[in-house]
Order: C-alpha cells, then sequence, then structure tokens
C-alpha cells in the first residue's frame, strides 16, 4: 500500500515570532549565566581571572542588551548610588526606584567608613569593603554597550565615574580595569574632536601610573599620547615622548603592537625609512593572527610606501592576500606607476585616490615618492638613448619647463642614479644629456684586487684553522707501552697480590 508523502506544514506568522522571541530569550539566559559566573569568581576574590575577563571583552560586548545589563546591576552592584547612576544610562525607569538587594551592605551596625572625596569624579561614590573588581566590571560592560550604541556623552561620564571609583580603591589587581578606562576615554575624545584636550591630563595621570609601577596603565596611556600627538600632528612632541619614556616589557602584545606602529610612523615622518620599516614589520609580527584585520591592512599601507620610498617594488603576492586585495588596491596601482617610471600616471593614481590616501594618512609620503619616479624615468630614458636633448626629456616627464628637467637630470648624474654628462656649452633649448658608456669591469685590474682580497682571506681562514688544531705531545709517546708489556704488568700485578695474599694467612 502506497504511502502518503509527507508534506511540511506552512508556519503562520505568529509562530515564527514565537519562535524568534524564544530564541533570543534562551540566548539572553546563556549570556547571562556566563557573565553570572564571571562575576561571582570575581566577587569570591579570584583575581586571577581578571586578564580573562578582559580578554573576552571583544566577544561580550557583542552578546549584551538593556534586560542583561539591567540584570547584572541589579544584582551585583550593592550600592545604591552606583547602581541608580548606571540604570540612568541603562534603565532610566528603574533609577531609584529599586530597593537594597540582599547583597547590599547594612551600613547602620557601624564600622563604616567615611569616603574620600575625589573631585575628578561626577558622581563621587562611597567607598564600600567588598570586593571592587564585579562593580568595576558591571561598570565597564555598561560604558561599553552605550559605546556600542554611539552615546559618547554618556559615555564620558561613565568613564570618568569609573577611574575615580579606581582611583578611590588603590588595588594593584585594579591595574587592567584602569587602563582599559583611559584607552576608552582617549576614544571618546578622539570621536568628539577634543582629543587635544587630553594631552595634560593624560601625562599627568602618566607620572602617577609610572610611580605606582601599573605596567598596563603605563601601556595604555603611552600608546594614546602618542595617538594625541599624531592626530595633532606634534611629531616633535611625539618623539620627544619616545626618548623620555621606556615601554613596559610585561605589557601585552596588542599594546606592543600599537606602540611599535606610532613609533613607525614617527621615524616615517623623520626621513628614517629603514627604521619606520622595521617598526612596521616587527608590529605586524605582534599583532594578532586571526583578529586585528583593519589594523594590519593600515600598517600593510605604510609597509608599502615605505617600501617605494626605499627604492624597493613590494611583491605581488601581497596584493593577492584576501584580507589585503580591496583596502591595497589603490597601492598597487600606484607601485606600478612607481615601478615604469611613469609620472604620468603616477599623477593620474594621486589624483583620483587623494582621498583614500589623505584618510590612511599616508598622502604626505606619497608626495615624496614623486622624486623617486622621476628617478626611475630619468634611469629608463638613459638605458635607452645614448644622446637626448633636455627638453625631450622634459616632454617625457611631463614638465613644462627644461630648466627643471635639466635640473633633475644633474640631480640623478650626481647622486649616481645613471651615469651620463650634460652639455652647458649650448643654449638652454640645444642642451642634451649623454650617456656615458661603461667601461669593460674585466679589463680593468679590479678583478685583480678582487681575487688578491678573496686569496687573503682563504689564507687567513687556514692560518686560523691550524691553530684551533691540538695534536698529543711527543712526551706522551716515550710513556705508551705495547701490548706485550701490558700483559707482563699484568702478570707481576697478580703475582704479586698472591704473595700478600699468603703473607697475611702465614701472619694469622
Amino acid at each position: 500500500m502506497a504511502e502518503k508523502m509527507e508534506v511540511d506544514e506552512p508556519v503562520a506568522p505568529d509562530a515564527e515570532k514565537k519562535k524568534e522571541n524564544t530564541t533570543k530569550t534562551d540566548l539572553n539566559a546563556i549570556t547571562y549565566e556566563n557573565l553570572k559566573d564571571w562575576c561571582t569568581q570575581l566577587e569570591r576574590g579570584e583575581v586571577h581571572i581578571v586578564g580573562r575577563v578582559i580578554q573576552f571583552l571583544a566577544k561580550t560586548r557583542k552578546e549584551l542588551n538593556v534586560d542583561i545589563l539591567t540584570k547584572l546591576i541589579t544584582t551585583f552592584i550593592s550600592e545604591k548610588s552606583i547602581r541608580d547612576f548606571l540604570l540612568s544610562f541603562i534603565a532610566p525607569n528603574l533609577a531609584g526606584g529599586l530597593e537594597s538587594t540582599p547583597m547590599e551592605v547594612d551600613k547602620s551596625k557601624g564600622g563604616a567608613r567615611s569616603p574620600r572625596p575625589d573631585r575628578r569624579s561626577i558622581n563621587p561614590p562611597a567607598k564600600t569593603t567588598g570586593n571592587p573588581e564585579v562593580e568595576l566590571y558591571v561598570q565597564l560592560l555598561t560604558f561599553l554597550y552605550l559605546l556600542d550604541n554611539n552615546k559618547l556623552d554618556d559615555v564620558e561620564q561613565v568613564t570618568q565615574n569609573y577611574i575615580a571609583r579606581i582611583d578611590q580603591f588603590e588595588k594593584r589587581s585594579l591595574d587592567p580595569f584602569l587602563a582599559k578606562g583611559f584607552f576608552y576615554l582617549t576614544l571618546v575624545a578622539e570621536r568628539q574632536n577634543r582629543i587635544s584636550d587630553l594631552r595634560g591630563y593624560l601625562n599627568s595621570r602618566l607620572r602617577v601610573a609610572t610611580l605606582r609601577n601599573q605596567t598596563d596603565t603605563i601601556a595604555i596611556l603611552i600608546v594614546c599620547l602618542l595617538r594625541v600627538f599624531l592626530l595633532t600632528k606634534n611629531f616633535s612632541a611625539a618623539s620627544k615622548l619616545l626618548t623620555k619614556v621606556s615601554f613596559p616589557e610585561a605589557a601585552n602584545n596588542n599594546d606592543l603592537a600599537r606602540f611599535l606602529y606610532y613609533q613607525g610612523r614617527i621615524k616615517a615622518v623623520e626621513l628614517d625609512y629603514n627604521g619606520a620599516s622595521q617598526f612596521f614589520h616587527q608590529a605586524l609580527r605582534k599583532s594578532p593572527q586571526d583578529s586585528a584585520i583593519g589594523f594590519k591592512q593600515n600598517v600593510q599601507k605604510w609597509v608599502v610606501v615605505i617600501q617605494l620610498l626605499l627604492g624597493q617594488i613590494p611583491e605581488r603576492s601581497v596584493f593577492r592576500v584576501a584580507a589585503f586585495k580591496k583596502p591595497l588596491a589603490p597601492y598597487l596601482e600606484l607601485a606600478h606607476a612607481v615601478r615604469l617610471g611613469d609620472i604620468i600616471q603616477f599623477n593620474k593614481v594621486v589624483e583620483n585616490f587623494k582621498p583614500i590616501f589623505t584618510a590612511d594618512e599616508t598622502i604626505t609620503l606619497i608626495v615624496r615618492l614623486r622624486q623617486n619616479v622621476i628617478k626611475t624615468a630619468i634611469r629608463q630614458i638613459s638605458l635607452a638613448y645614448s644622446r637626448i636633448f633636455v627638453k625631450d626629456i622634459a616632454k617625457k616627464l611631463g614638465m613644462i619647463s627644461a630648466v627643471d628637467a635639466e635640473y633633475m637630470v644633474t640631480k640623478a648624474v650626481k647622486e649616481g642614479t645613471i651615469n651620463a654628462i650634460v652639455s652647458f656649452d649650448s643654449t638652454t633649448e640645444d642642451r642634451y644629456m649623454q650617456t656615458v658608456e661603461s667601461e669593460n669591469l674585466y679589463r680593468s685590474t679590479e678583478p685583480q684586487f678582487s681575487y688578491d682580497e678573496r686569496i687573503k682571506h682563504c689564507l687567513v681562514l687556514h692560518n686560523q684553522a691550524v691553530k684551533a688544531l691540538r695534536f698529543p705531545s711527543d712526551k706522551g709517546k716515550a710513556g705508551i707501552e705495547s701490548i706485550e708489556q701490558q700483559r707482563e704488568r699484568e702478570l707481576m700485578e697478580l703475582e704479586f697480590a698472591k704473595e700478600m695474599a699468603e703473607e697475611d694467612d702465614d701472619d694469622f
């Protein structure tokens, strides 16, 4: 008997909505339980998990919402003033309307200390005797949620209160939390275009952190100060800061990668391209392998420009990487124009992608590449023509004046880029560049001197090897006994042992 085919019944829209709501509720419950476990461990005084809590912030902040934060604040924040302060940003309708939870400390029994006022805090909280890690972790999650929702003014208030709260506790274990506070305070100021106002404040906090030996805070403050100086184009101050401070060795790789990146940018502005290239490559090695794609894209852009300034052509495999293919597309055309020495194509690339280069802050270095393109073009012209008028060189280089072309040719001759001469005994229009034929190297005495140096090096190496050898001395050869002599000596020793044994028996 034939069976009926199973047909999927249509699902009602209301059922789909209920299913989605159930899924969201389950996800919220799972997220809340995970955060509750973290907070419970911190409440028990397990300070060693602070690093793991900070490490998982990038994943945790994506799962936050108002319901989860409200539960965390009402459950783990025991002080009413702090709880109302945070709820005023997350759930204003609940602020001030909740009674104290069972976790709240009863202050009417006495023994409570009066809080120390802090002028820097907006809403000074009272000091508690419990573990501050839980409270600070909840506050950190709160202003991360506000930051993701682009509530910059609220983030600034919560962050300032957060930093003032850490100053009241003065615990070494709160160093990672304090570092995060300064990082996001600088980020908010940058988005509000008020980052120049933080220079004095960050300098003073760096002195305090250095005296307290707060490693994570020192690293973050140095990076933030360098960021402030680079955004305000104060490169001299950034260079002086690098000479005055020492980056902590115990800092994590993320902060070290940022520090190396900023050092590379400073070296590039100071025309130290070799040093800048080293710092950029170190920053790429220290950056996370599976994340921080935007950071690695930005560093790779600087690496390409620095290589072009050093006269090197980047490998094409760099531009074929999936993560770099689209962001580095303008830089691929730039490298192509520099390699060909086509000044017209170079000007077109710079004009077409100028907004992108300006946003990447590499436009100042790319403008310097024009000299390299002209040198490459002159080298190719000198290889193609044995004699050419300067006015024709100006046409090929896209220059209006022949005088400018003559200056570039004479500069290339002086720097040794080309082996040529420029005639000066004629008028400006009739002047020409004549390539000097290179002499056959093997007809000169240069190979003889080269072979002589190699032979001397081989002789020195041979003499050193002979001196390093060790031979047995002749004195030892006279004392070496043959096999027969060794056998006779062993027999004599056996006979002597027997005689000694017999004498002992006779005495007994």
